[in-house]
């Protein structure tokens, strides 16, 4: 029986994308496992990134081999698609809530068939919130045979200084360098805002333009036996507007539903000033935790910053970790002969002990003047004196108001920084940037040190009108020359208004032709986010959590509370159908007060008046042996003057899903090409719609010529050879499911 095992945590302190190690090395080696093939797909809309990998691992030896798959995920990036190929078969990843995935998990091995598992953390939830590193056993690669891996993320581009910066971390951080047989990179962009230039900054990567527009960018690369020497990087210079430009895409995939959308403005720079001396305290973690690359990265960052001071600043530095320990005993001047002696003294001091981050900013902030700017180098994870996340932030947060408030910046390194932590330190006053493992330094260190000198804009808040709700930042503060954003929810496709920093738009939701698939997850990742900030402030709820888990599965991405299991489908269907879950909804006059349900097996139920519905309603379970069909209710109401009333009313049970009976044009297909699809379903039916990997959903819909419902699916132009399944599911009017997977191949 062939089968695989694919199973990703975070377990590595260094980490490359797309790395495949020999189970018994500690570093790749192409004589064993090499990189044959390697496909990048990049598309951009606006400041949003979508990053689809797709890789062919091979066996270059004549016995079986186990691989350790490794890679880090940049900055603000979530996982949104994970699949695994068992020879020409895709089987793609299912979301599920992270305990049940990984009970799921044991009792399919048992079974002889190794999934696949990916989650945030090896070991809970809480590791999870801290790490973006992943890794993956991937077993049997058979002798001489290959494994195809796929991973798909999105990740929120900053602008900076009307600079958008994307890069795919590809060169080896901790591994020696790799070469990869053939390289494809395919690169979409798409911007309601005028791009002014685009520029690759890898130099090793030739991409050739075939469209190139104020508004587009296509791009792409084919090429053989390339040494991973560097990141892929590009950026995106958007054109400087005279004022705040005010864009907004939307995206409405049901109509029974509402829609989502996305609001930016992008800010122009400011007039160039002089700016006044500056008053730095640096903090700098020198415990244990730091070691190898954070302190690396650490101390290049710190390097850049005493170095840019001039004779007219002071500084101050404190090293701390289980101790706290001052350069110089008081404030120095700027310079480089004061920064060469300040760099010379923290190299003398041993890297050793626990982190005490607590007494590191106490002394800080003791230090600090006003109009001062704290600047703390750190991976945020406290170990000594108070370690509780939510304890430091609002101790400091308390201390701070107390004191002269100095700006609070903190430059958070490592896979593992606690940001959570770190981003409640900066809101006091200031500014986080992170830096994960494999990505490139200076863009996010030369956009951090600017904001030393600089303020946010004041009031960049967006004013909306009664159409829209569950509205989220997609940032902490707005500087000139970047971009503030928002996602929220619209209720009704209708011209509704924006403004915000003095512009204004009224737009007809939903606001262009164009396709912005991002948009709706955007907004999920955004209520996630907020979500896991109340867990870390409150502590954990099932309603929260439950919540979580929800949107994760919905919107597809990977949370603390989720993860991707890949198994072929028939081990994952339940093997018992349960009774729904009714909801009885009643409609009565103005007068009546109270009603009150009694059913035939013997429950009796009051109903909730929902005033926003005019209707009053209640949910029931119903027995387990309760057939299907109609039956009587009694309803018992009371109006406003006491007068009791008895109606009969009836309500229908459906605990059996649809059955699906689908079918293709044909079973095999090109890339770029139509499936044309039909579909027939149980007569109580009430929406049939159509789901495959990299195409959009579909809806089936009533074909009166045909006689059946129908619908298409279009196969991205960029689709990988090889078996996909389209999954037809069908949702009753008792909202059950049922479902039927058509399998059709892709030929080269």
């Amino acid at each position: 029986m062939k089968h695989f095992l694919l199973v990703l945590f975070g377990a590595m302190a260094y980490a490359d994308v797309g790395t495949l190690i020999p189970a018994n090395k500690q570093a790749p080696d192409a004589a064993v496992l090499g990189v044959e093939e390697t496909a990048i797909d990049v598309f951009i809309d606006g400041s949003s990134a979508r990053v689809a990998m797709r890789q062919i691992f091979s066996n270059k030896t004549g016995a079986v081999q186990e691989g350790n798959y490794v890679f880090a995920l940049p900055g603000n990036a979530m996982v949104s698609d994970f699949a695994v190929w068992d020879g020409p078969v895709r089987i793609p990843g299912v979301i599920l809530e992270r305990k049940r995935a990984e009970e799921l998990y044991q009792d399919i091995r048992l079974q002889a068939i190794d999934p696949g598992l990916l989650q945030m953390g090896e070991s809970d939830s809480d590791e999870g919130r801290r790490t973006r590193v992943f890794s993956a056993k991937v077993v049997p690669i058979p002798p001489y045979g290959t494994k195809r891996v796929e991973l798909e993320y999105h990740q929120r581009l900053p602008l900076e200084n009307l600079v958008n910066y994307l890069a795919i971390p590809l060169k080896p951080e901790a591994y020696r360098q790799q070469t990869v047989g053939r390289m494809w990179i395919t690169l979409h962009v798409q911007s309601a805002h005028a791009i002014e230039a685009f520029d690759v900054v890898s130099k090793s990567f030739s991409l050739t333009v075939q469209e190139k527009t104020a508004t587009r960018i296509r791009a792409s690369m084919d090429a053989r036996n390339v040494a991973l020497t560097e990141d892929f990087a590009i950026t995106l210079r958007r054109g400087s507007p005279k004022t705040p430009a005010l864009a907004v895409v939307a995206q409405r995939d049901d109509l029974r539903e509402p829609g989502y959308f996305e609001a930016s403005v992008v800010v122009p720079p400011a007039a160039g000033s002089n700016a006044p001396a500056r008053r730095v305290v640096a903090l700098f973690d020198a415990s244990l935790s730091m070691q190898w690359d954070k302190l690396e990265r650490s101390y290049a960052a710190l390097t850049k910053l005493l170095t840019s001071l001039t004779a007219a600043d002071q500084f101050d530095l404190f090293t701390f970790n289980s101790s706290v320990n001052r350069f110089g005993g008081s404030a120095s001047a700027g310079g480089p002969e004061n920064a060469e002696k300040a760099l010379a003294w923290l190299k003398d001091q041993p890297l050793r002990g626990t982190t005490n981050l607590s007494a590191a900013l106490e002394a800080a902030l003791a230090a600090a003047p006003e109009n001062a700017a704290i600047v703390l180098f750190t991976d945020g994870g406290a170990s000594e004196g108070e370690i509780r996340s939510g304890r430091i932030a609002a101790s400091y947060a308390s201390k701070w108001a107390a004191s002269k408030k100095p700006r609070t910046f903190v430059f958070a390194v490592g896979d593992d920084a606690n940001t959570n932590l770190l981003r409640a330190l900066a809101r006091n006053d200031g500014v986080l940037e992170t830096v994960g493992s494999t990505e490139a330094l200076d863009f996010k260190l030369n956009a951090f040190l600017s904001k030393l000198q600089r303020r946010p804009v004041a009031g960049m808040r967006l004013a909306t009108d009664a159409n829209l709700f569950d509205v989220y930042p997609l940032q902490e503060q707005t500087y000139d020359g970047s971009e503030a954003a928002w996602v929220g929810r619209y209720r009704n496709a209708a011209r509704t208004n924006f403004s915000s920093g003095g512009a204004t738009l009224a737009v007809a939701l939903p606001a262009s032709e164009a396709s912005h698939p991002q948009v709706p997850r955007n907004w999920a990742k955004a209520r996630v986010d907020a979500l896991l900030e109340k867990i870390d402030r409150d502590g954990e709820d099932k309603a929260t959590i439950d919540e979580i888990i929800r949107l994760s599965r919905r919107y597809k991405f990977v949370t603390p509370y989720t993860s991707f299991l890949a198994a072929p489908r028939a081990l994952l269907r339940p093997r018992l159908i349960r009774p729904g879950d009714p909801v009885l909804r009643v409609h009565t006059d103005k007068l009546i007060s109270s009603v009150v349900a009694v059913f035939p097996f013997g429950l009796v139920k009051p109903l909730k008046f929902l005033a926003e519905e005019d209707v009053w309603q209640t949910r029931f379970l119903a027995p387990v042996d309760m057939a299907d069909g109609t039956h009587p209710v009694q309803l018992v109401l009371r109006d406003k003057h006491g007068k009791t009333y008895k109606e009969t009313r009836t309500f229908v049970i459906l605990s059996k899903p649809p059955i699906v009976r689908a079918k293709l044009d044909k079973k095999s297909y090109r890339a770029g090409e139509t499936v044309q699809l039909s579909a027939g379903a149980s007569a109580a039916t009430r929406t049939i719609s159509a789901r495959m990997y990299g195409a959009a959903p579909v809806a089936l819909r009533w074909n009166e010529s045909a006689k059946t419902n129908t619908g298409r699916i279009v196969l991205p132009a960029a689709i990988a050879p090889g078996r996909y399944t389209i999954t037809i599911t069908a949702e009753d009017m008792a909202h059950n499911i049922g479902s039927q997977e058509v399998a059709l191949d892709v030929l080269p």
